[in-house]
């Protein structure tokens, strides 16, 4: 936020919507492969049995790891690189696809983005929410409950 106003750039919120089911899974390693027991009352219960959870879900410790990684990837194939040492920022240099630079910052399933131009900015927000589901949040004048 202090950038985007510092900077005199356009800010503008995302929110997923069930964003960890949307993660890739992890592979396997730590909390890579989940399984559990059929909650009681199912009606495929047998004794015995456990399932294996196929996408991350609220509640599993690795899903916010396997949402972190998937923006990644995502942000990485668009021409994105992170900030400094801040694996949650991520920003890309203007030019090919976009005419301005941009700045995406996240915290969990909200985020930020920043960019000097709107129409730029509605575009990546576009093509960003082509590949996931949520919502534009539009401008922002409060995030995480911060003026």
């Amino acid at each position: 936020m202090s950038t985007a106003a510092a900077g005199d750039l356009h800010l503008h919120s995302v929110d997923l919507t069930q964003a960890f089911i949307q993660a890739d899974r992890l592979d396997e390693g730590v909390n890579g492969r989940v399984f559990m027991t059929p909650p009681p009352g199912c009606e495929e219960y047998e004794e015995g049995v456990v399932y294996e959870v196929l996408k991350p879900l609220y509640g599993i410790p690795s899903s916010a790891k396997a949402l972190a990684l998937t923006l990644s990837k995502w942000f990485k194939g668009e021409g994105f690189s992170t900030v400094g040492f801040e694996d949650s920022v991520w920003t890309r240099p203007a030019g090919g696809k976009y005419d301005h630079s941009i700045t995406v910052s996240a915290h969990i399933d909200d985020l930020l983005m920043a960019c000097g131009d709107l129409r730029t900015l509605d575009a990546f927000k576009k093509t960003f929410l082509t590949s996931f589901d949520g919502t534009d949040e539009g401008a922002v004048d409060q995030y995480l409950g911060c003026e």
